[in-house]
C-alpha cells in the first residue's frame, strides 16, 4: 500500500512539473511577440526592405500615385492658364536647355569678400571671379593686381564689384592653381594673399577614324603660292583682331548660338587616324542645316567677319576682358567689324565653308589667348540672367 502511495505522489509531482514548464514556454513566447520598448525605436529607424520612408511598398505606391495624379492635375491647370495667357498675348515662349548652377567658392576677408564660380573647377573651364571690397576702401584700390599662376588678369569695376574671368587651360597639369590678390589697402599684414584653387582633370574624348572626307585643297601636301599668301593674310587678320582689348561688355549669362542645340563634336576631342592622335578640337560643334540661323552668345563688338582659309566664313565677337566668341564655317555673314551686338542677335547662317566635312557650326571661346570649352559658359549660371529676345 505504501509502495502504491509513493508511486502516486511521484506521478503527481511529475504532472505538476510538466504543467509548470508548459506555462513557462507559453509565457516566453508571448514575451517574444512583444518586443522591448528600446527595440521598437531601433526598428522604426532601420532600413527594412519592406519599408520605404517609414511606409510599406504598397503605401509608397499609393502615395506616389496620388502625387502623380496631383502633378498631372497641376500640369493641366498650368496648361489651361498658359493657353489663356497665350491667347491674350499671342506670344509663345519656348524654354531652352536648363542652366547648371555649377561649383562655387566663397571667401570672406576683413576688408573684402569674393565669389569664384564655374561649371566645374577643371581643365578647359572658364571661372568667373567677383570681388566685393568694402565701400570705404573701393576708391583706394589704385594698384590692385590679380594673377592666376603668375599671369596678370584684366578686370573691370562695376557696381561696387571687381569682375574677372579666369581661364583654366585644357593642358593645365597641376592639382591646384594659385590665385593671388595684391593691394596694400586690402590686407592689414601683407600686401598680397595667395589662394589655392583645386583643379580637376578632364577626360577629353577621343575617336578612331578609318578615313576623313575632306576637300582636296586641305589634304594636298603642296600648296600654291596664292594659297600660302591667303593663309598668311588670314593669320595676320586674326592676330590683329585679338589685339582688341575692352572693358567687360556683358551683364548676364551666355546663351546657346543655335535654336535647338545638339552637340556634334565636343571640345578638345582628338581623332586617332593611322594610330596617331590628331590636333585637339578647339571648340564645340553644333548640328545644323545650311542656312539655319546663328545667334550671338552674348553682348559684344564684332571685331572680325570675313572669309578665312581654314575657318571659312568666320566671325569673332569681343565680349570684353579678352573674352572672344568664334563662329566658323558659316554659309553667310550678317554682321561686319565694328557692329555692336546683343545676346541673341542674328549674326550669320550655318554652312560648311572652309575646312569642314559637312554643315555645322563650330563655336569657339578664346580667353586671354587660351581656348576654353564654350559649354562651360553657355550651360552655367555665372553672371545672372536677363530676358533673352525671342529667336525667330
Amino acid at each position: 500500500m505504501c509502495s502504491y502511495f509513493d508511486k502516486a505522489i511521484v506521478f503527481l509531482l511529475l504532472l505538476c512539473l510538466f504543467s509548470f514548464s508548459s506555462f513557462a514556454k507559453e509565457d516566453t513566447s508571448k514575451k517574444k511577440e512583444e518586443p522591448k520598448k528600446g527595440s521598437v525605436l531601433s526598428k522604426f529607424g532601420s532600413r527594412d526592405p519592406k519599408l520605404k520612408n517609414g511606409k510599406t511598398k504598397e503605401e509608397g505606391k499609393n502615395t506616389s500615385n496620388v502625387a502623380g495624379k496631383t502633378a498631372s492635375a497641376n500640369k493641366k491647370d498650368e496648361k489651361k492658364k498658359a493657353t489663356t495667357s497665350t491667347a491674350k498675348n499671342t506670344v509663345i515662349t519656348k524654354k531652352g536647355p536648363k542652366r547648371l548652377h555649377g561649383e562655387v567658392v566663397e571667401k570672406k576677408e576683413e576688408l573684402f569678400s569674393f565669389v569664384l564660380s564655374g561649371r566645374k573647377f577643371a581643365q578647359g573651364e572658364l571661372l568667373f571671379l567677383k570681388i566685393k571690397p568694402l565701400p570705404r576702401i573701393l576708391d583706394k584700390l589704385g594698384n590692385f593686381k590679380i594673377t592666376w599662376e603668375g599671369t596678370e588678369l584684366p578686370f573691370s569695376q562695376k557696381d561696387g564689384f571687381l569682375l574677372v574671368f579666369i581661364p583654366i587651360s585644357p593642358e593645365f597639369s597641376k592639382p591646384n592653381g594659385i590665385l593671388e590678390l595684391t593691394e596694400k589697402h586690402l590686407f592689414s599684414k601683407n600686401e598680397s594673399k595667395k589662394y589655392e584653387i583645386p583643379v580637376q582633370k578632364t577626360n577629353f574624348a577621343t575617336s578612331k577614324v578609318s578615313h576623313l572626307t575632306m576637300d582636296k585643297q586641305y589634304t594636298s601636301e603642296e600648296l600654291s603660292e596664292e594659297t600660302k599668301a591667303f593663309i598668311k593674310d588670314c593669320s595676320e587678320a586674326k592676330a590683329k583682331a585679338f589685339q582688341s582689348k575692352s572693358e567687360i561688355q556683358i551683364d548676364s549669362d551666355f546663351a546657346y548660338p543655335v535654336k535647338d542645340p545638339v552637340l556634334n563634336s565636343p571640345f578638345y576631342k582628338r581623332r586617332i587616324y593611322n594610330k596617331e592622335k590628331g590636333r585637339p578640337h578647339g571648340g564645340s560643334d553644333f548640328k545644323g542645316g545650311v542656312g539655319e540661323p546663328i545667334y550671338a552668345i552674348n553682348d559684344g563688338t564684332v571685331i572680325l567677319a570675313r572669309s578665312m582659309y581654314y575657318e571659312g566664313n568666320f566671325t569673332v565677337i569681343d565680349h570684353g576682358l579678352e573674352v572672344y566668341s568664334l563662329y566658323m564655317h558659316q554659309s553667310e555673314l550678317l554682321v561686319k567689324p565694328g557692329d555692336k551686338v546683343k545676346k541673341g542677335d542674328l549674326i550669320g547662317k550655318i554652312g560648311s565653308t572652309g575646312m569642314s566635312t559637312g554643315p555645322h557650326l563650330h563655336l569657339g571661346l578664346r580667353v586671354l589667348g587660351t581656348m576654353i570649352d564654350p559649354l562651360s559658359v553657355v550651360q552655367t549660371e555665372l553672371l545672372g540672367s536677363k530676358p533673352l529676345p525671342e529667336k525667330k
